[in-house]
């Protein structure tokens, strides 16, 4: 009798452990299948915006066979390239650990102000193409720095900003000025401004000069010397208030020419209009000195005539000292030669 209690308590704990047994396999056979079947696929373009402070990982999945729950593996938004993440998904009780590969990009191109979008200028007024920009701001890079060439190789030219735009402040019309800039990582942006140069409006005065011409004067000094001089100081910068080869200004590139050649003269074009003799511009020779103007007796620019219809002169900053043809310069300054002064 007693071995047959001892029997059947035996198939008891045989019968309980096997079925321990089937319902462990099962749960290992159920939690494997769900294990397996929490799926997470990665966007096509998985990219994240350099140096942005949080983002999303939900963006970064698609055909999620589960529930993203966080991020056990982060990205390091500043650090630029491909870089492998960890997120875990959830399907009921199971969690899985699914490795991404992302990509870190900057794509924000450089921010470009400007003070006014038009500027407005009257003929002969000069005018610096970078007085009209605020900043140009980069927000990973910061202030990127000028530099003055066109924006060519896209695989070196990087990290700065240009401006560039034909401006002739001495003829009337509407000149387009550019400003372009690319950052560390190539993105680029540009601006348009436009400059209005307006013909100067012709002064209200009474003043008519009675010019005596003398075309017998003969010019004293050497003034062979005098234009080749002039000629080897052309692409000179132009300077407000300069006198010298580091800069002139217009009557003080001729100023300077003539105190080379030892002759004294006036500063100034207010001056220059009453220095030496009157010469009609017919009986103009090289090394006289040119006086230009609106109107008789009221000088806005000197200039050195060369012969042959040409003048040489220091115009404005964007030029500098140039050859000139007088006529051309007429039509395009809307001034004339109000008088020829021989030295």
């Amino acid at each position: 009798m007693k071995c047959e209690i001892c029997s059947s308590i035996k198939k008891f704990f045989i019968t309980m452990i096997s079925i321990f047994i089937c319902l462990v396999i099962c749960y290992f056979i159920e939690y494997n299948m769900i294990y397996n079947s929490i799926k997470v696929k990665a966007t096509d373009i998985s990219i994240l915006e350099y140096g942005s402070s949080n983002y999303d990982v939900k963006s970064l999945v698609e055909n999620v066979n589960g529930e993203v729950i966080s991020v056990k593996k982060d990205v390091d938004l500043n650090k630029i390239g491909s870089q492998d993440i960890i997120v875990l998904a959830k399907k009921g009780d199971v969690v899985k650990e699914i490795p991404l590969k992302v990509e870190v990009k900057d794509t924000i191109a450089p921010d470009i102000v400007i003070k006014n979008d038009n500027i407005s200028l009257t003929a002969g007024e000069d005018f610096d193409l970078l007085n009209n920009l605020e900043s140009v701001f980069d927000r990973v890079d910061g202030e990127l720095e000028f530099q003055q060439k066109e924006i060519v190789n896209e695989e070196v030219d990087t990290n700065y900003y240009t401006v560039y735009g034909d401006v002739d402040s001495n003829v009337a019309g509407v000149y387009p000025v550019v400003i372009k800039a690319v950052d560390k990582y190539g993105n680029r942006s540009s601006l348009t401004y436009n400059v209005e140069v307006k013909s100067k409006p012709q002064p209200q005065v009474s003043f008519t000069s009675n010019i005596n011409y003398r075309s017998d004067y003969v010019a004293s000094g050497d003034m062979n010397g005098l234009v080749n001089l002039a000629y080897s100081l052309v692409g000179s910068p132009y300077v407000s208030g300069g006198a010298s080869p580091a800069g002139f200004d217009c009557s003080g590139f001729v100023y300077y020419l003539y105190s080379q050649m030892g002759i004294s003269i006036s500063r100034g074009s207010s001056g220059q209009i009453n220095d030496g003799v009157a010469v009609s511009y017919d009986a103009a020779q090289p090394g006289d000195i040119l006086s230009w103007g609106y109107v008789d007796g009221v000088p806005t620019h000197s200039a050195l005539y060369v012969g042959n219809g040409k003048m040489i002169h220091a115009t404005n900053p964007r030029q500098g000292v140039i050859v000139s043809d007088v006529a051309a310069w007429t039509r395009g300054s809307g001034t004339r030669v109000i008088v020829v002064r021989r030295i």
